[in-house]
């Protein structure tokens, strides 16, 4: 399989120029639809890097619960459908039921099932929501999840599917700089979160899984592992949360100098670069998704698999068009 890919440009950074750094947020979020945060927040980290904007503590811990949580629904909704792959259909309708149940915890916190209209420069526009049990919550949803878990993983059938499948060999995934749950199914250990930490990250105790055999097998179970670390790192944040301002004021934006913002989201490393012009306006926007650079190794994890395994092989690597075709 080849892939042929960047024939629906859509103009997307583009649409940045001319823009306050107030106006680019909604577009930010729509880089990639189920990557709303992780978009939006690098954006903010350029903008406040320009400004040089100093975010309150309570919205850097706010910023890790929202990462979290969209980090949480994607990697649930990718073991259902990996599952769903193998012909366990079961599997698929239990994750998209725990899917289902994070939508609507999102929605309680924040009027939007996709986490968005929260996040701006220099902190946020909406505060914690003190009246949702989120840490009742997650441990519920966690609890549902290791069990449909145990049901998918103790079938030998489903298991075999996922084993030496779409295998990536680590030095063809340094070669292509692959990133996120990609790379460290193929031992390549870093992560955006540890390496260069940003929001309240540098202030939480949290463990990067890496595992070595490259296949559908472990990538779905680095899935699996950055889940509960993600419930770890909510209920820290939750706990950790200190009282106080959630936004800092942004001054004008300083001419034609330039600044970027990185973010690990749930795919991998993510990076804005933004430049300002005379009138503190975007002038030059660049957007880097991973997807961008883990797209041309799925074509080499292919390489001698049978043909029913190119569903299994792209849903684990499940990379996104639009966050690629800007």
């Amino acid at each position: 399989m080849k892939s042929r890919l960047y024939f629906t440009h859509k103009g997307t950074e583009k649409l940045f120029e001319g823009r306050t750094p107030l106006e680019g947020i909604q577009l930010s979020e729509r880089i990639s639809g189920d990557t709303s945060v992780g978009h939006c927040l690098a954006y903010c980290q350029a903008i406040e890097a320009l400004a040089q904007a100093e975010v309150p503590a309570r919205a850097q811990y706010w910023r890790v619960i929202l990462l979290e949580l969209e980090r949480m629904y994607n990697h649930v909704g990718d073991f259902g459908m990996i599952a769903n792959d193998t012909g366990f259909a079961l599997g698929h309708a239990h994750a998209s039921r725990i899917r289902e149940r994070l939508f609507r915890l999102n929605k309680k916190l924040t009027g939007h099932r996709l986490l968005r209209g929260v996040l701006q420069p220099g902190g946020a526009s909406r505060d914690y929501p003190k009246d949702v049990d989120l840490l009742g919550e997650i441990e519920a949803v966690r609890a549902d999840f290791e069990e449909v878990f145990e049901i998918c993983w103790n079938i030998s059938m489903l298991r075999d599917r996922l084993r030496r499948t779409g295998h990536l060999f680590e030095t063809t995934g340094r070669a292509h700089g692959v990133l996120g749950y990609v790379a460290r199914a193929s031992g390549i250990d870093h992560d955006v979160r540890r390496d260069h930490p940003f929001a309240a990250y540098g202030n939480l105790e949290f463990r990067v899984p890496v595992l070595t055999s490259g296949d559908v097998e472990a990538r779905t179970m680095i899935r699996v592992e950055e889940f509960r670390e993600s419930v770890r790192l909510v209920k820290q944040a939750v706990e950790q949360m200190p009282e106080g301002k959630i936004a800092a004021p942004l001054r004008r934006l300083p001419a034609w100098q330039s600044a970027f913002g990185m973010v690990e989201g749930w795919r991998g490393g993510i990076i804005h670069w933004v430049m300002a012009d005379g009138e503190g306006r975007l002038y030059r926007v660049k957007v880097q998704d991973p997807s961008f650079v883990n797209w041309r190794p799925l074509s080499f994890a292919l390489i001698k698999n049978i043909v029913p395994d190119f569903p299994l092989c792209n849903k684990s690597f499940n990379l996104s068009y639009s966050g690629n075709d800007l």
